[in-house]
């Protein structure tokens, strides 16, 4: 290959990767779901965003990854354990370090709506997903409620609702490490002559990192150990 050519395949790499660039979150409080109703702008704006508290940045979805680390590895509620597995990988609806916090919210004006609220639809799940999804919270009497579900690629909970000028946490379970993708829409019914308005649909992205096994812990540990005798050896 010569030098022009050489110079154009890295130019070519270095554009790829520039508008293949997406957003990782990791920890922090975001809300996953921020609903947003506004008509005094013309045209009147109705979207559906990802919300990061810590930076106040709002995102697309499509250019987020909403990363679920191995620190989140935890017991499934009972409810949940034909789900989840008897463990899951769940970011729970309490604030915890190293992990998101994530949270759904809604704005918008009072009284356009029916009964002030919007939905959160989930439209598909992701035929090569690697295991089953659920968001679900406990009421303060102590009773599971599951706002959204998949199973492999099958919606099985398909809406939520969301109060207008609500904010509320729920934790967000997997069954198994990997990539899953979901498509979500917002919905709002009008007052006046219950007309349906949606958002775009919008492709949600979740990376699940795996637990680290006994095997990559033991061969940490061994590599940590070489490291340290080496070090040693080094002084003497």
């Amino acid at each position: 290959m010569n030098l022009t050519h050489w110079i154009a395949w890295v130019w070519v790499l270095v554009n790829a990767g520039t508008a293949l660039a997406v957003t990782t979150l990791s920890d922090g409080h975001i809300d996953v779901f921020e609903l947003h109703y506004d008509s005094s702008v013309s045209p009147t704006e109705f979207a559906l965003h990802i919300h990061d508290h810590g930076s106040e940045a709002h995102f697309e979805p499509a250019d987020v990854i909403l990363q679920v680390n191995e620190s989140s590895y935890f017991a499934s509620p009972a409810g949940l354990i034909s789900i989840l597995g008897s463990a899951a990988y769940i970011l729970p609806a309490t604030e915890e370090s190293d992990m998101l916090y994530g949270g759904v919210s809604a704005t918008g004006p009072i009284g356009v709506f029916q009964s002030d609220r919007f939905k959160i639809q989930m439209v598909s799940a992701g035929s090569a997903n690697p295991g089953n999804f659920s968001m679900y919270r406990f009421s303060s009497a102590g009773a599971l409620q599951v706002g959204l579900q998949s199973i492999g690629g099958s919606v099985s909970v398909n809406e939520v609702t969301i109060p207008i000028g609500g904010h509320e946490h729920w934790n967000w379970g997997f069954s198994a490490p990997g990539t899953y993708t979901f498509e979500f829409q917002g919905l709002g019914v009008k007052s006046m002559d219950s007309s349906i308005l949606g958002t775009a649909l919008e492709l949600f992205t979740f990376n699940v990192i795996p637990e680290p096994s006994s095997s990559t812990l033991l061969l940490i540990g061994f590599v940590g150990w070489v490291a340290t005798r080496k070090r040693v050896v080094l002084k003497e």
